[in-house]
C-alpha cells in the first residue's frame, strides 16, 4: 500500500513539474522582457493552454467537470507556471522567516566575498578568535538586535547557531543545489550545502547540513560542528494557505584553552627573537647599551606555546517548528493579495550546554569534585498567534500574541556546598505586540510595540522611526526605541563544580535601554548613523580576580550596574567606484561615559568597554578575461581599531567577561583576497593577516602584539581557499 502511495506521489509530482531544465543558468542572464512578463492575475488564452498541462494532480478541466456549474462571473484563479526557457536567476527564490524574499545571488561583489566567512555574512563589529567556530569579541552594539525574551546563557556558544529565524525556505523552478567549501586551521575542512526542489509548484523540500572540523594552531583548540536543517513549504493554488515547518538538530564543540600563560605570552610576542638575559633575568647589553637578542624559532610553532586549560564546551540542540497562515479578503479580483492575513507558529526547541574538564587545576580555584562536569539544559516552547491587515487609508498593521513556557536547569547539586542553591527556573509568559507602517506626505512611518502580561520576566519595549526622501536622492531616516527586559537565566542563577561559579540572584531588574537614532544615505556618497544610547541597570560578568593572581586564576562576578552608562555610535559608510577599481570605507567611532567615577578603574568596574575607532578600507579591481569567461574581483582590506580594555574569555561559562586591566589593539591587519567566477561557481583565495610577517620584515624585533581577547591572540598570518558552487538543474 505504502508503496503505490508513494508511486502515484512520484508520478504526479513528475507530471506537474516536468519541465525542460535550462542548458545555463547564472545570474549573466538577460533580465525577462517586459514583452513576456505576464501578469499572473490575468491569464490569456494561449497561457492558459499550458496551465492546463501543469496543475496540481488534476486538470482544470477535469476539475470542472467534477464541481457544479458556477457562475459565469466567479473567480477563476488559473496560476501561472513559467516556461523553462523563460526561467532565469530571478525566479531561484529564498524566502525568510519574516516574511521578505531574496533570489539566489551567484554575482561577484564585495559583499559576495563577506559569505566567505565564518558566519557567511559582515561582522564589521566582530574580532574573531584564533580558531574557526571559537566565537567573536564585540567591539561595538546594537542592544535593540537581542532577542525580546531572555535566552539560556552561552552567548558565545550561539555566534554559529541557527535560531529559526535563520532558517530558509526556498521556491524554485527545478532542483537547486549549493555547496560551500573553506579551508580551515589545520586538519579540517568547513562544509555548508543546501539542496531546495519543488515536488510541485506548490510544494517545496530543503535540506541542509553544515559541518566543519578545525585544529587550530594552538593546544586545546579544536573546533568542530554538525548542523542538519530541513525546511517545507506548502501553498494552496490560490496561495491563500501557507504552511512551513522545518526541523534542525545541531551540535557545536570546542576544546578550550583558556589563553595564554604569562610565559607563554612572553614567547608569543617575541618569538622568533628574545632579548639575551643574564642569570638574573636581566638584559644583557651590547657595547652600545642596547639588548641584545638571540634566534629561537621554536615558539613560532604555536602549539609549543603552554596554556590554561585542557577542556571541552559544546552547546546541542534540536528544534521543531510549524507555521501556518491564512490570507483573506482579496485585494481585486483574480489576484493573489489580500488585505488580511490569520497565521499561527509554535516552535520547541531544547538545548544543551556542557563544560567538561578532567583533571581540575585551580584556574578556576577550588572544585568540588576533582573531574568537573557543569550542564544547563534549557527548554522553549512558543506559540504565536497573529493577524495582519494592510489598507490604502490604514496601512499596515499586525498583531501578535505570544505563549512562552521556559525550563531552565542546572545539573546536580547533590554535593555539600555551603548554601545550597535552586538548579532551575520554571515560569510561563504571555506578551501582545503591535507593528504598524504607513507612507503619509512622503513620510514613511513605522512604530512598533511589546508587552508582556505578567509581571515576572516581563519585556516593555517600544519602536518608532520616520523616514523620507530630502533634496537630490538623500534620504533621512529618525529613530527612537526604548526597551526594557530582564536579563538572561545565567546572570539570575548559575551552578558549577567550581566552587566559586555558584549563584543565585534574586534581586536582579530589568535592563533598561532608551536610544535616539539618526541616518542619511546618499546613493553616490554612502551612508552615516549615529545613535545615543542610555543604559541603566546593566548587566554583565566581571572578572574579579585578585590582582596579583591575573592571568593565574579566574573568578567571575554576575553584577547590575546601579549606575548610568551612556554610548554614543557614529558610522560612516562609503563607495567610490573608478572604472574598474572601487574604494570601500567603514569608519566607526564610539564613546562610552560611565556615571560618577567613569575614569577611575580602582573605584569600581567599566562595566563597557569599547575601542573608540574601528576603521576599515578595502580596494579592489573587477574584471573579466577569457572573453568574459571569467570574472575576477582581487584587492586588499585594512582593519584597524584603538587599543581598549577588551572582554576577556570565560570557556567555563561561554561568556566574554568585562576586565580593565589588559588593553589591546593598535595593530594593523591586511588581508589580500582574490575571487573569481565562472559561470554559476565563485572561487576564493584569501591571505589573512599579511600584515603580520611584513612588520618582522621590516623590523625583526617588532613584538607580536595581535590579540583577540587577553591572553588569547588573533589568528596568524595563514592561507584560506573556498568555493561556492550553485546547480541549477
Amino acid at each position: 500500500m505504502r508503496s503505490s502511495i508513494f508511486l502515484l506521489f512520484f508520478i504526479f509530482s513528475q507530471t506537474t513539474w516536468s519541465q525542460e531544465a535550462p542548458s545555463m543558468v547564472k545570474d549573466s542572464l538577460p533580465a525577462i522582457d517586459q514583452q513576456l512578463e505576464i501578469e499572473k492575475d490575468s491569464i490569456s488564452p494561449a497561457i492558459e493552454k499550458i496551465n492546463k498541462k501543469v496543475i496540481d494532480s488534476l486538470t482544470i478541466q477535469d476539475k470542472r467537470k467534477k464541481s457544479k456549474p458556477k457562475d459565469s462571473t466567479a473567480k477563476q484563479y488559473i496560476p501561472y507556471i513559467k516556461p523553462m526557457d523563460l526561467v532565469t536567476v530571478e525566479d531561484y527564490k529564498i524566502l525568510h522567516f519574516d516574511g521578505s524574499e531574496t533570489t539566489v545571488d551567484t554575482t561577484l561583489s564585495l559583499q559576495g566575498e563577506y559569505t566567505f566567512n565564518f558566519l557567511r555574512k559582515d561582522y564589521f563589529e566582530y574580532l574573531p578568535l584564533p580558531n574557526m567556530g571559537e566565537g567573536f569579541n564585540k567591539m561595538g552594539y546594537d542592544f535593540h538586535q537581542d532577542p525580546l525574551t531572555p535566552q539560556m546563557g552561552a552567548r558565545v556558544k550561539h555566534f554559529g547557531y541557527f535560531e529559526k529565524e535563520d532558517v530558509n525556505y526556498y521556491e524554485v523552478p527545478s532542483p537547486y543545489t549549493e555547496l560551500f567549501f573553506k579551508s580551515t586551521f589545520r586538519q579540517g575542512q568547513n562544509l555548508d550545502a543546501t539542496l531546495a526542489i519543488n515536488t510541485s509548484p506548490r510544494l517545496n523540500v530543503a535540506v541542509s547540513f553544515k559541518g566543519f572540523r578545525s585544529m587550530g594552531k594552538y593546544v586545546s583548540s579544536l573546533s568542530r560542528s554538525r548542523q542538519f536543517r530541513m525546511s517545507t513549504q506548502y501553498q494552496s493554488y490560490d496561495k491563500r494557505y501557507r504552511l512551513r515547518l522545518h526541523q534542525t538538530t545541531q551540535s557545536l564543540e570546542n576544546e578550550v584553552n583558556g589563553g595564554l600563560t604569562n610565559d607563554a605570552v612572553y614567547f608569543f610576542e617575541n618569538a622568533p627573537n628574545y632579548v639575551v638575559a643574564d642569570n638574573n633575568g636581566q638584559p644583557v647589553l651590547d657595547e652600545n647599551g642596547e639588548e641584545q637578542f638571540q634566534f629561537y624559532d621554536g615558539f613560532s610553532n604555536r602549539s609549543t606555546l603552554s596554556t590554561q586549560l585542557a577542556a571541552r564546551n559544546e552547546l546541542e540542540g534540536k528544534r521543531y517548528f510549524v507555521e501556518q497562515q491564512y490570507q483573506m479578503f482579496p485585494v481585486s479580483k483574480d489576484t493573489t493579495a489580500y488585505k488580511m492575513t490569520l497565521g499561527h507558529r509554535i516552535s520547541v526547541e531544547d538545548k544543551k550546554y556542557s563544560y567538561l574538564q578532567n583533571s581540575v587545576k585551580v584556574y578556576f580555584f577550588d572544585a568540588f569534585e576533582a573531574n568537573a562536569l557543569d550542564s544547563i539544559n534549557n527548554s522553549t516552547l512558543e506559540n504565536n498567534l497573529y493577524v495582519s491587515y494592510r489598507d490604502n487609508n490604514l496601512g499596515n498593521l499586525k498583531l501578535d500574541l505570544f505563549h512562552y513556557k521556559w525550563k531552565y536547569a542546572l545539573g546536580s547539586n547533590d554535593y555539600s556546598k555551603d548554601t545550597i542553591l535552586p538548579n532551575q527556573i520554571n515560569l510561563s509568559q504571555m506578551a501582545a505586540q503591535v507593528k504598524w507602517s504607513k507612507t503619509l506626505f512622503g513620510i514613511n512611518a513605522q512604530a512598533e510595540a511589546y508587552q508582556s502580561l505578567k509581571d515576572e520576566f516581563a519585556t516593555t519595549s517600544f519602536k518608532a522611526a520616520a523616514g523620507r526622501e530630502l533634496y537630490k536622492e538623500i534620504i533621512a531616516t529618525a529613530q527612537y526605541q526604548y526597551r526594557s527586559q530582564p536579563l538572561n537565566f545565567n546572570f539570575h542563577l548559575f551552578q558549577s563544580d567550581f566552587k566559586e561559579y555558584n549563584w543565585y540572584n534574586s534581586s536582579l531588574v530589568n535592563q533598561n535601554t532608551t536610544t535616539k537614532g539618526l541616518s542619511l544615505f546618499h546613493r553616490k556618497w554612502g551612508s552615516v548613523t549615529a545613535s545615543w544610547s542610555k543604559i541603566d541597570n546593566y548587566g554583565f560578568f566581571n572578572n574579579t580576580t585578585p590582582l596579583k593572581d591575573l592571568n593565574k586564576k579566574f573568578k567571575v562576578t554576575a553584577l547590575q550596574l546601579d549606575k548610568q552608562i551612556d554610548y554614543f555610535k557614529a558610522r560612516f559608510d562609503q563607495r567610490l567606484d573608478f572604472g574598474k577599481f572601487s574604494w570601500v570605507n567603514n569608519v566607526q567611532y564610539q564613546k562610552v561615559t560611565q556615571e560618577e567615577n567613569a575614569e577611575e578603574i580602582l573605584s569600581g568596574p567599566i562595566a563597557l568597554n569599547i575601542p573608540e575607532w574601528l576603521i576599515r578600507s578595502t580596494i579592489m579591481l573587477t574584471s573579466s578575461i577569457f572573453n568574459k569567461a571569467l570574472f575576477f574581483q582581487s584587492g586588499a582590506t585594512f582593519v584597524f581599531f584603538t587599543d581598549y580594555y577588551a572582554d576577556q574569555y570565560n570557556p567555563l561559562l561561554a561568556e566574554f567577561v568585562t576586565q580593565n586591566n589588559t588593553k589591546i589593539g593598535e595593530y594593523p591587519r591586511v588581508d589580500f583576497f582574490f575571487n573569481a567566477k565562472i559561470q554559476s561557481s565563485r572561487i576564493y583565495l584569501k591571505l589573512e593577516n599579511v600584515s603580520a610577517p611584513i612588520e618582522h620584515l621590516i623590523k625583526v624585533d617588532t613584538p607580536y602584539d595581535y590579540y583577540a581577547a587577553p591572553f588569547t591572540p588573533y589568528r596568524d598570518f595563514s592561507i584560506r581557499f573556498g568555493l561556492i558552487w550553485n546547480f541549477f538543474q
